[in-house]
């Protein structure tokens, strides 16, 4: 018996595509986790309240010169959203230490909120996170509508946030 490979492919994509359409969400978007995090500050950050607004978490580190750059574009977004209820997470990574984390925040102005993902659990929720910065911008139904590893684009996030609070 001679085996047909052009048909076995054939299936094989055929599988493939229905286990996609079928197991895929419905709209397409994964739903985010919604780990409870505390702010370096010991300030909670209450997951429910983050429902129905976009938002931002960043992993980031304090010897992570990409993190670095991105600090002034992540402090402009939350200035010009936070108003209308845009949320900026940045979530150091278990090498860092809390005092090396707060003074990057004094020297850089970090007005968004911080957390010390200190034994790395937060790092697992959103999937094993290893690498900085890795942003993901949470839409306000929850989904995440972006996950960049790698400095993300300012103008594109800009666009994508007024587009999410538009509605």
């Amino acid at each position: 018996m001679k085996l047909d490979i052009k048909a076995l492919l054939a299936m094989a994509v055929v599988a493939g595509a229905l286990a996609f359409f079928f197991l895929a969400p419905t709209d397409g978007l994964q739903a985010a986790p919604t780990p409870e995090m505390t702010t370096v500050d010991g300030d909670a950050i209450d997951p429910d309240k983050l429902s129905g607004k976009p938002y931002m978490v960043v992993f980031w580190a304090t010897d992570c010169p990409g993190c670095i750059k991105e600090i002034p574009h992540l402090n402009e977004l939350y200035s010009e959203f936070g108003k209308e209820g845009f949320e900026v997470i940045a979530i150091a990574m278990p090498h860092d230490q809390v005092d090396q984390i707060k003074t990057m925040r004094s020297q850089k102005s970090m007005s968004y909120k911080i957390v010390f993902d200190e034994d790395g659990t937060l790092a697992k929720a959103y999937g094993g996170v290893s690498l900085t910065p890795t942003n993901l911008l949470i839409s306000p139904e929850g989904k995440v509508a972006l996950h960049k590893v790698g400095t993300f684009n300012p103008a594109n996030i800009r666009q994508l946030v007024t587009d999410m609070l538009k509605g």
